[in-house]
């Protein structure tokens, strides 16, 4: 099993049946939310797709659930800054698609900033900016796997 994740991995997440919140229909069609990427330790969970078979079943929690993609490489090109009180930018953060690999799921990995987060507004803006990504991949590739509560 590969210890690193290359750029060109494609990278699965899971976007619940039910929650309304995760997306929404649009004049310019559907974009996915901010929430679809929220994560209680600000690190949201993916799949390797190499890892499971490029099998997007895997990642889905329940059979209603939809799954979308993202690649590594346009992850790790993410631009956010931590700004002072003046709001003049202090550093950048590097964001990593590092392996994180469990008993259940040897194709676990996580979104991880360096350093940590100083606030939650900076993990808002790259939750944004990844729903962001997987809506322009939803609008080339189409999902991965439909959510069942989406409208045709």
């Amino acid at each position: 099993m590969s210890d690193v994740v290359t750029d060109d991995e494609l990278l699965y997440r899971c976007i619940f049946c039910g929650s309304g919140h995760y997306y929404h229909i649009r004049e310019s069609g559907l974009e996915l939310s901010s929430q679809a990427f929220t994560d209680r330790n600000n690190a949201p969970s993916v799949d390797r797709a190499k890892l499971c078979g490029n099998d997007p079943q895997c990642t889905q929690k329940n059979p209603n659930d939809g799954v979308v993609s993202l690649i590594a490489g346009e992850v790790r090109m993410i631009n956010v800054s931590q700004n002072d009180q003046k709001g003049k930018p202090v550093f950048d953060y590097k964001i990593d698609v590092c392996p994180r690999p469990t008993d259940d799921n040897p194709s676990h990995a996580q979104i991880e900033p360096s350093p940590n987060y100083t606030n939650k507004g900076t993990f808002r803006k790259v939750a944004e900016k990844l729903a962001r990504l997987a809506t322009e991949r939803i609008k080339k590739e189409d999902w991965e796997i439909k959510p069942q509560d989406l409208p045709p």
